[in-house]
C-alpha cells in the first residue's frame, strides 16, 4: 500500500508541522483513477499517512540551512563532534550505545564516529464492503510497513544516509528495483559540502522540483502528465550526482542520473536536469528543464514556476512544455510564440495551500488545477483536459480533541470522472492505535452505476 500523503490534514492528527512544498513521487503506471477490487489498502488508501517515508523534500533554498547541510531531508540534522584524525585499521568495526536513544559510535581502529538510528513502523487490519454497479463484494486487508533510517556525520562537510524498507503487500517500489520487498534498500546517499559553499549530493535518492502537490500524486494521477510536474520524478530508480550552488537567496541546481549498471555512463545514456531558483520581492521563480538519454521514448521538459505567500496561503503556479523538436522550438520562438507544434504537451498547473495549526479546531485546505493541451491529439485524445483535485480537513474536535475529519474530490472535468472521499479518525483509542472510517464514491465512464466503498480499519504506528 503506497504510504504517500494524500490528506494534509492528517499532519494535525499527528500532531506535526506542516507539509513540505514538494510533494511525493511514484513510480506505478497504472491507468488514471485505477484502483484495486481486492484490496482494501487501494479503496482507502486516502486515509493514510505519510510516516512512513521520512525523506520527504523541501525547497532547495530552504534546504541549504546556515550551518551548511546539504541533506534534502525536512528534518535538519544537527552537527556532531568533529573526528578529524581518521585511519585506517584492521581492527573489527564495533559499536556502542550512547545516552542519546537512537545515537550510536561507531569505532574503527581509534575513530568514533556518530550514527543516528531511527524508524517508523506502521501496520493496518480492517474490512470493506464494495459496491460496484450495484454488484457487492467485500475485503478484508492487512499492511505492514516499516522504515529504518541511518545517518553519521563525521564533521559538518560530509554525511552518509540511507533507508531500509520492509513492506507488505508490495508496492512495486522494491520490484522496480529488483528488490525482495520484505527488506530493500530505499535510499543510500551521501551529501558532501565544498568550499563552505558547495553542495554536493550523490547515490541513490529521491528527488523532488516544484511547488506541486496534489497532480504529483499517482495513487490518483498516475499518467505522465501528472508525474511530469516534479521533472525528477523517477530520480529514485537511478544512481544520480547533485550539486546546488547558492547566491544569497538564489540556488542554482544540476542533476545527472544514469540506470545503467556500467562503470563508464556515455553522456547520451545519462539523463540531466538543471534548475534555477530566483527570489525576489517575496516572489520565489523556477526555471528548469530536463534532458532524457538519447535512445529514451521520453521527450525533453521545460518549465517554469512561480510561488508567493500573501495573507498566510501560499499561492503557486506551473507551467511546463514536453518538447517535440528542438528546432520546431526555435521557430516557436521566432514567430511570437504562436506554433504550438513545437511542444507534445503543454501542461498548466495553478493551486493554493493553508493550514491553520494554532487553533482548535485545526484547518487545513489545498486545491490545484490542471489544464492539459495536446496541439496533435490522437483519435482517442482530446485538445484540452481540465481537472482539479481538493483536498481538506478538520482536527482536534470533539470533548477529547481526537477526532478529525477529512475530505477529497479528484475531479476530471472534460472525463467526467473521478473520487469523492471522505473519512473519520479517532486518534488515541489504544496506546500507538488509531480508528479510521471511511467512504468513497468512483464515477465515470468505467462505471455504469458507479463505485461505492465502506471501510474501517486499525492504524498502528510507532516512531522509534
Amino acid at each position: 500500500m503506497s504510504k504517500k500523503f494524500l490528506i494534509l490534514s492528517l499532519l494535525f492528527f499527528a500532531g506535526t508541522s506542516v507539509l513540505p512544498v514538494f510533494s511525493e513521487e511514484s513510480d506505478s503506471n497504472a491507468d488514471f483513477y485505477e484502483t484495486s477490487d481486492s484490496s482494501l489498502s487501494a479503496d482507502l488508501s486516502f486515509l493514510s499517512e505519510s510516516g512512513s517515508d521520512k525523506s520527504e523534500s523541501v525547497s532547495e533554498a530552504d534546504s541549504l540551512n546556515s550551518e551548511g547541510d546539504s541533506s534534502e531531508s525536512s528534518e535538519s540534522d544537527s552537527f556532531d563532534d568533529i573526528f578529524s584524525d581518521a585511519e585506517d585499521a584492521e581492527k573489527p568495526v564495533v559499536t556502542e550505545e550512547t545516552e542519546n536513544t537512537g545515537t550510536y559510535n561507531v569505532s574503527i581502529g581509534t575513530v568514533k564516529i556518530p550514527l543516528e538510528v531511527t524508524g517508523s513502523l506502521a501496520a493496518e487490519f480492517g474490512f470493506a464492503y464494495i459496491n460496484e454497479d450495484h454488484s457487492n463484494d467485500g475485503s478484508i486487508y492487512f499492511d505492514f510497513d516499516n522504515s529504518i533510517y541511518f545517518t553519521t556525520r563525521p564533521d559538518k562537510y560530509l554525511a552518509l544516509k540511507g533507508t531500509l524498507k520492509t513492506e507488505m503487500p508490495d508496492s512495486g517500489e522494491a520490484s522496480a528495483d529488483g528488490q525482495n520487498n520484505f527488506l530493500y534498500l530505499y535510499e543510500m546517499y551521501f551529501d558532501y559540502l565544498m568550499f563552505d559553499r558547495i553542495y554536493i549530493t550523490a547515490g541513490k535518492k529521491k528527488i523532488n522540483w516544484g511547488n506541486i502537490r496534489l497532480f504529483t500524486d499517482s495513487d490518483y494521477y498516475s499518467d505522465t502528465n501528472a508525474l511530469a510536474t516534479n521533472i525528477l520524478y523517477d530520480s529514485r530508480q537511478h544512481i544520480s550526482g547533485m550539486i546546488r550552488i547558492p547566491f544569497g537567496l538564489n540556488t542554482f541546481s544540476f542533476v545527472g542520473m544514469y540506470k545503467g549498471g556500467g562503470t563508464d555512463a556515455a553522456s547520451k545514456d545519462m539523463s540531466f536536469a538543471a534548475n534555477a531558483e530566483l527570489v525576489f520581492l517575496g516572489t520565489s521563480l523556477n526555471l528548469f528543464g530536463r534532458r532524457f538519454p538519447i535512445d529514451s521514448d521520453s521527450l525533453p521538459i521545460l518549465g517554469a514556476e512561480l510561488k508567493r505567500t500573501l495573507f498566510g496561503v501560499d499561492f503557486y503556479g506551473q507551467e511546463l512544455g514536453v518538447i517535440s523538436s528542438g528546432t520546431k522550438l526555435k521557430d516557436f520562438c521566432k514567430t511570437k510564440f504562436n506554433d504550438k507544434s513545437a511542444f507534445d504537451k503543454l501542461i498548466t498547473t495553478g493551486g493554493f495551500y493553508k493550514v491553520l495549526l494554532d487553533g482548535i479546531p485545526r484547518f487545513g485546505i489545498n486545491a490545484e488545477y490542471q489544464l492539459i493541451y495536446d496541439p496533435e491529439p490522437s483519435d482517442n485524445e482530446n485538445f484540452f483536459i481540465n481537472r482539479f483535485a481538493v483536498n481538506m480537513g478538520l482536527g482536534k474536535l470533539g470533548k477529547e480533541k481526537n477526532i478529525n475529519l477529512v475530505f477529497q474530490w479528484n475531479h476530471n472535468i472534460t472525463e467526467k470522472s473521478g473520487i469523492v472521499q471522505g473519512g473519520l479518525v479517532l486518534s488515541g483509542i489504544m496506546p500507538h492505535c488509531d480508528w479510521r472510517n471511511g467512504g468513497k464514491y468512483e464515477y465515470g465512464d468505467d462505471y455504469e452505476y458507479g463505485k461505492f466503498t465502506i471501510g474501517s480499519y486499525l492504524h498502528i504506528s510507532l516512531n522509534y
